[in-house]
């Protein structure tokens, strides 16, 4: 019937007729070996060939494969995957509020954040919360270990604590001082937290991908509870490693993200307020 059948590749961009020595275009019956035979039964037999090679080009690929979703719809967190979840109530006197860098640097000084005003208010929703129901309330502020440093040098009235924040006069509250890093980095909080009987933290402060982060992180590896409060934190734009900008939001909300895919369970002030309050209830014998 066909005189022979050339190789067909997967690479082959020969038309169809021409993959075969046989002439489509006569429009009389075709004699093959003394048998007749009309071009339409030899179109379909050149079809079927083609189309038998298009199925072993991508059969073998495909035999076997599962289809795999987009990677945005398998997107979960570490938490989940690990069964760890989000607090159910507080316990205040094994909680405390971490304020980390609530500073006028980042107000007026030379490190303006995005909308300091907000996260501050929220922050002081927070510092009245634990004030009225006895949690651990502890300062972190930033102080240069450089007297001619441009931000943050000891001398400068920028690294006071913003008013709004100010520690209670009472002295119950205590302030850490850090020079770089997070909240734990060489500060003595670890020691204070722990002698206080500390094992769950709220954390609110500036910048968010930076002292927030560090104290976040930080302080899970040390075996603390985290949560951070979204709204009660802010940040500045980053200039990125192509040159260009990205913006304020976008580094809070890559920041923020990446702590609450393992570090930390991450929800706004109202959500944290809002949790019931577990009081410790002293054992029978205890109170013999």
């Amino acid at each position: 019937m066909l005189r022979r059948m050339k190789t067909i590749t997967h690479r082959s961009k020969l038309p169809l007729a021409d993959l075969f020595d046989v002439d489509l275009s006569t429009p009389g019956p075709r004699v093959e070996g003394g048998r007749a035979m009309s071009p339409w039964i030899l179109r379909s037999l050149v079809a079927s060939f083609a189309f038998s090679g298009l199925l072993g080009c991508f059969g073998n690929s495909s035999r076997g494969a599962r289809a795999t979703p987009p990677v945005a719809a398998r997107a979960t967190t570490l938490r989940v995957l690990y069964g760890l979840k989000p607090p159910t109530e507080v316990v205040p006197a094994h909680t405390a509020l971490v304020l980390v860098d609530f500073q006028d640097e980042f107000v007026h000084g030379r490190l303006p954040v995005a909308d300091p005003a907000r996260a501050i208010a929220h922050a002081a929703d927070l510092v009245r919360w634990a004030r009225a129901n006895g949690l651990l309330v502890v300062h972190v502020r930033n102080v240069s270990s450089r007297p001619e440093s441009p931000i943050f040098a000891p001398s400068s009235p920028t690294i006071e604590i913003v008013p709004e924040l100010r520690p209670a006069a009472d002295g119950r509250e205590q302030i850490v001082t850090k020079s770089s890093g997070g909240a734990f980095t060489k500060t003595g909080l670890d020691t204070l937290l722990r002698s206080a009987g500390i094992d769950t933290l709220v954390v609110a402060g500036i910048m968010t991908q930076l002292a927030v982060d560090s104290s976040a992180r930080d302080a899970t590896v040390l075996g603390y509870h985290v949560v951070v409060a979204s709204d009660a934190c802010t940040t500045r734009p980053l200039r990125d490693i192509d040159g260009g900008i990205v913006d304020a939001v976008t580094v809070q909300r890559v920041a923020l993200a990446a702590l609450a895919d393992r570090f930390a369970d991450v929800m706004p002030t109202s959500k944290i307020i809002g949790l019931p309050l577990a009081r410790v209830v002293a054992s029978s014998t205890a109170a013999r």
